[in-house]
């Protein structure tokens, strides 16, 4: 029978502070919406009994006898044990069954019917709790139902057992024990000390240890910050393990070597507790079932400390740990006291579904904002989805949240500069037209513009040469070749034609390169015609050929003048009408008939 209250208990006290997580019920209104919260604590234990595991159980393999030295009174001192099967209350040999999962007591009335007890005279046991996801540990208690040890650590772990990190060290003897751990108290709240006062030999039986890590911190240690990561880092646990290494025995076992010896030294447990609750940093105050996909599979009970938090604060997570997609603005942070540090919404100007946080933007924005949007649509791009994707410009007659405010550039891209990137916004100040193509040096492409802003015409858009050149093509850097033609002698002032390179010349110009005017003509000009006639004077020019740059006709002697159509000085030149007869004056005598 398991001893009552008045035996001898030893109690160990390792105290650390976190924000206030004794046992309580959930109360009814949401106290999450402006400050920290916290789930219930519970026996980590229920319903995770096959998470439970023990080095060394008697009777795994056959019955296995054992002694009792506090039943020295009583007639029988022996009995056995047979964990073959599982324990059940008066059923031979159910009843024998000492496995680890007996100390998980689901009543009241379990707690002294049966325990957990390793093999005869063996040292080292360990007992180890896997959980299936990260939790938040309050106190852990322990009632032998044999001598407590003689030496044990407990240790935890916060990655899945990939590390271990020891609370606290117990033995008799420390210095000869654990000879490299200090034997001293705490002078702060991470240091690992072995301690004597809670490994005696008495009692026999029924003597408890607890590991308290809540409630009240130390006066002893000071500290600055209670929210410090090194003391919350001392709460957090996915794994419970407990060393026991040494035995205590009466001193018989130096000079008697029978086995039988060993029948009464073993570690025997009534009942483990470890209490805590699902570790949600603040921002849930109540948790729930796991999914399929958890490391450590957990049966349902509905009394059981489940491992997922239910999040609040715009967290996502088991633990709440991380912030939602689209609420990635602010770091992640624990909630603290009155401060909720809930997850700040990204502004991503209805362009994206998530975000990250990126620190060097947080930095650089004075520690305001460090959200980055993810996977753009509407072919934006940016921290914030606020530009417009290389290819597309935005549309100054739609606002940036408009799925349509990114159009697609309109440039061609072999006549363009930067493979067809035109100007993405509008900037006045700049000078910068959205939309706008950047040409080839010998490529065209002249814009309109209309009320809402520069628009592109289709038919310019960098994609014809300009006058005096042909033959656009892409890996030309200057997008055309000049042509052969004169320009100015070209038909509409083109030079030649811009896909063949053939000249083709005004009406008065000839020549392979448009370059000559047609006889009788000169002034090769950006004319209509390319050429003005010579039109000489046909009285003072010798014929109606001039120069081909000046105009200058060939003169008569005594004519002067472009034209030839001016007498020289002392000459004049006689009108049609010069010379006049007038009949009724004709002296008619003198002629023969």
């Amino acid at each position: 029978m398991r001893p009552s209250h008045s035996v001898a208990q030893c109690t160990l006290v390792l105290c650390f502070l976190f924000p206030s997580s004794v046992e309580h019920e959930p109360p009814e209104e949401d106290i999450c919406n402006e400050r920290s919260c916290y789930p219930a604590t519970g026996n980590l234990l229920i319903g995770r009994k096959k998470s439970l595991s023990a080095t060394s159980t008697c009777g795994l393999h056959g019955r296995q006898r054992y002694c009792i030295v506090s039943h020295l009174e009583e007639q029988t001192k022996c009995f056995y044990c047979d964990s073959r099967t599982e324990w059940k209350p008066n059923r031979e040999p159910y009843k024998l069954s000492h496995r680890i999962e007996n100390v998980v007591s689901e009543s009241y009335e379990d707690r002294n019917r049966n325990w957990w007890q390793s093999e005869n005279g063996v040292q080292n046991v360990s007992i180890r709790l896997d959980l299936e996801a990260e939790f938040h540990f309050t106190h852990l208690i322990i009632t032998f139902k044999s001598f407590r040890p003689a030496a044990m650590i407990i240790e935890r772990s916060a990655d899945y057992a990939k590390t271990w990190t020891p609370y606290r060290y117990f033995a008799y003897d420390c210095q000869n024990t654990f000879p490299n751990i200090p034997e001293r108290p705490p002078k702060k709240h991470t240091d690992v000390i072995c301690t004597r006062r809670y490994s005696d030999v008495a009692p026999s039986t029924g003597g408890e240890v607890r590991l308290l890590v809540y409630k009240v911190i130390s006066p002893h240690i000071p500290t600055e910050n209670p929210y410090a990561d090194e003391i919350a880092n001392l709460l957090k646990v996915t794994n419970i393990r407990i060393n026991f290494t040494k035995l205590h025995t009466l001193g018989d076992d130096l000079l008697d070597y029978r086995p039988e010896i060993d029948e009464k030294y073993y570690y025997a447990i009534y009942e483990l507790v470890v209490r805590g609750s699902c570790s949600c940093y603040g921002h849930a105050q109540r948790c729930i079932p796991m999914d399929n996909a958890a490391r450590v599979s957990v049966p349902y009970r509905a009394d059981m400390v489940h491992g997922r938090c239910e999040c609040t604060h715009n967290t996502k997570g088991l633990n709440c740990e991380q912030c939602m997609d689209f609420f990635n603005d602010l770091p992640w942070r624990p909630a603290i006291g009155d401060d909720s540090n809930e997850c700040k919404r990204c502004e991503c100007s209805g362009h994206a579904a998530r975000c990250h946080f990126d620190r060097a933007v947080y930095q650089a924005s004075g520690f305001v904002s460090g959200g980055v949007c993810d996977e753009c649509l509407h072919n934006t791009q940016g921290k914030n989805c606020e530009q417009c994707k290389p290819y597309f410009y935005r549309n100054p007659d739609r606002p940036i949240t408009d799925p349509y405010v990114c159009l697609p550039c309109k440039c061609d891209k072999t006549g363009s500069l930067n493979d067809g990137i035109c100007e993405g916004e509008e900037d006045s100040e700049r000078g910068l037209v959205a939309g706008k193509c950047y040409c080839k040096s010998n490529v065209e492409g002249p814009w309109q513009v209309s009320n809402f802003g520069a628009i592109p015409d289709s038919n310019l858009r960098c994609d014809h040469c300009k006058n005096g050149f042909w033959k656009l093509t892409a890996d030309d850097p200057n997008g055309c070749r000049p042509c052969s033609c004169n320009l100015l002698g070209s038909f509409n002032n083109e030079g030649c034609n811009k896909q063949t390179g053939e000249c083709l010349c005004k009406q008065l110009v000839t020549g392979d390169a448009c370059d000559k005017c047609l006889p009788e003509h000169y002034g090769l000009s950006d004319d209509l015609y390319g050429c003005k006639p010579c039109d000489c004077d046909l009285g003072g020019s010798v014929d109606n050929h001039c120069d081909v740059i000046t105009g200058q006709c060939k003169c008569r002697r005594n004519f002067s003048g472009r034209r030839c159509d001016t007498a020289e000085s002392a000459y004049y030149c006689p009108s049609i009408n010069h010379y006049t007869l007038e009949a009724e004056e004709a002296d008619i005598t003198d002629v023969s008939i």
